[in-house]
């Protein structure tokens, strides 16, 4: 017994201190992977920046350490920030001769492109080269490679040129199946998010603002190609019409799409005669991840800050954090407005809205925030529903021709699962109540007429209250907002034309005004709220369970949208304002 006592301890002393040297190990792993990140690289004379965007773009990137020694299979999360500032950098850099894109799998939405295409226009203006290598170009990558001074091509590469795109999953069959039924209340005629879940196909108002809006933004693409390009918008209609350019890269470059169908050596060769190399030396190339560590040449210094305030995701009831909009945005707008230092405010909305009240706690904050110095707004990918309704009341509103925005309506929606628990599972409940209308919103029986007439009450009432908030900050008659509100969403072209937004452009714009505004010649821009380090986030998610949702999106990818779609759904909780669809134009 003696002997088995001391084999326990032993094993158990070595499981111990195994775990120990592993730890160790992973901690000594970090701190070597922490401090190479921590190094700023020495940009030669004679350098190329090459801009790979293969991966996915948002706002925001965490920097995750690992990345480059991992081999990760799913795409990279790159943060626009990063890219516009990389580029804003290269231009005044001496050191820096041109820019090489390589974007055969770019996945953001145009406007996010848009915003990293005008920064490129911007660059051309220092006479540097910009020069585009791809075996195949998407026709998301194409709008952004047509910038280039050159495109090139892999002879038996491809370019996809055909139109815009966008699909929405229903899943009435789905529910009928499962005996689901779920319960509407909602305002606006185009207000279409609850669409997919009562309904087999698009209504007749959601496919005319559909229509609406993928016209404006393709108008808006295929403009901007034709103009460097030197193409006809007819000769892009028509070469997607008959996808003639498909899988045809000679006729690519006979129609003028693409300049070069070669190889990438041959590529390098051409970048090494641009950079009056001999063909056996070394191009000096720096990347995204190595340039963006890099000090700006017109750095400046003062203790006068344009705070750019990002609200980026779902509009939440609770806390928020890098991908949700929730308290933490009111609070940070709350500290920027008592920060002395802080002179103006930009808010930085991507968001296709959420909980009505967490909206509209928010607008408060613009509105005291707006009292105290300059608030101005920039629109990303989409400001719609809650987006535009934390936007509305801010001094300038700044969006992208593309971006999505409007959708002024709200509605609630609670499933009824009785006829699913009952028949197809074989539960059923029994219930004791004090009052008559306690059970109310219950999701295991269907609501009555008097409850229903209760809901539609309330969100008629927000509703009005939206109308007002939206009339209150563009200074427009309420009857006219519910014109043109009703959870229509418009492009930003027609927003603006429409007085919902102030101007088109980027972050940059709206930077630009908020300093116009607060009469700022010498500021510093700084990024709210706290981004918090790969380590921060990783711990964090496991402890609030997001870290499978993230492992969800990393494996499933394209298909997460929809996943995505149907979690959120099922999570909806009070009144939402909540754009009509997921977003996903192809």
């Amino acid at each position: 017994m003696k002997q088995f006592f001391k084999m326990m301890l032993a094993t158990m002393l070595g499981i111990i201190l195994l775990q120990l040297l592993a730890f160790l190990f992973f901690m000594i792993l970090v701190a070597g992977v922490v401090a190479t990140g921590k190094e700023v690289p020495t940009i030669k004379s004679n350098s190329v920046l090459v801009l790979n965007l293969n991966g996915n773009i948002e706002e925001r990137a965490i920097d995750n350490p690992f990345e480059k020694y991992m081999g990760y299979s799913q795409p990279t999360v790159i943060g626009l920030n990063t890219i516009v500032e990389s580029i804003k950098k290269a231009k005044d850099d001496d050191n820096i001769k041109g820019i090489s894109l390589n974007i055969s799998s770019v996945y953001a939405s145009t406007a996010t492109l848009e915003e990293i295409r005008n920064a490129l226009l911007d660059f051309k203006k220092s006479n540097k080269f910009v020069y585009c290598y791809a075996d195949v170009i998407p026709q998301s990558a194409y709008y952004l490679s047509s910038v280039a001074d050159k495109i090139f091509v892999n002879p038996e590469g491809n370019l996809d040129l055909r139109g815009l795109n966008m699909e929405i999953m229903f899943y009435k069959k789905l529910l009928d199946k499962l005996d689901i039924q779920m319960q509407i209340v909602k305002v606006g005629t185009f207000k279409s998010a609850v669409e997919p879940f009562i309904m087999e196909k698009m209504s007749d108002a959601n496919r005319l603002q559909i229509s609406t809006l993928l016209n404006s933004i393709w108008n808006n693409i295929i403009t901007q190609i034709g103009e460097s390009r030197s193409i006809t918008t007819e000769t892009i209609n028509k070469a997607c019409d008959q996808l003639s350019v498909f899988s045809n890269n000679p006729k690519a470059k006979q129609l003028g799409f693409v300049d070069s169908l070669v190889y990438i050596d041959q590529y390098n060769s051409f970048l090494r005669n641009k950079l009056g190399l001999d063909s056996n030396e070394e191009i000096n190339t720096v990347t995204l991840s190595q340039y963006k560590n890099v000090a700006s040449v017109k750095q400046k210094s003062s203790k006068d800050r344009i705070a750019v305030l990002y609200a980026v995701g779902n509009i939440i009831d609770g806390e928020g954090d890098n991908s949700s909009i929730g308290k933490n945005i009111a609070t940070e707008l709350s500290k920027l407005r008592k920060d002395k230092n802080v002179k103006a405010i930009v808010l930085r909305v991507n968001s296709g809205g959420g909980s009505a009240l967490a909206s509209e706690n928010i607008w408060r904050e613009v509105i005291l925030t707006k009292k105290e110095k300059p608030i101005v707004v920039s629109m990303g990918d989409v400001a719609a529903s809650g987006g535009y309704y934390i936007a509305c009341a801010a001094d300038y509103i700044v969006a992208q021709p593309s971006t999505i925005t409007g959708s002024i309506g709200v509605f609630g929606m609670i499933p009824n699962t009785e006829k699913l628990l009952s028949e197809k599972i074989g539960i059923t409940l029994d219930k004791v109540t004090t009052n008559e209308h306690a059970d109310a919103l219950s999701i295991t029986r269907p609501m009555n007429d008097y409850e229903t007439m209760v809901m539609q009450h309330a969100v008629n009432k927000t509703y009005n209250v939206f109308l007002k908030r939206v009339a209150d900050g563009r200074n427009l008659a309420t009857n006219y907002i519910d014109s043109i509100g009703q959870g229509r969403i418009w492009s930003g072209i027609d927003a603006l034309q429409l007085g919902l937004v102030d101007t088109l452009g980027g972050l940059d714009v709206a930077v630009a005004k908020a300093a116009q505004l607060a009469k700022l010649k010498n500021y510093q821009t700084g990024e709210y709220p706290y981004l918090k380090s790969f380590f921060e986030e990783m711990t964090s998610s496991m402890i609030n369970g997001k870290m499978m949702s993230k492992l969800q999106k990393s494996k499933l990818y394209n298909t997460y949208t929809y996943f995505n779609y149907i979690e959120t759904a099922m999570e909806l909780k009070g009144i939402q304002a909540r754009v009509p669809f997921e977003i996903n134009i192809k």
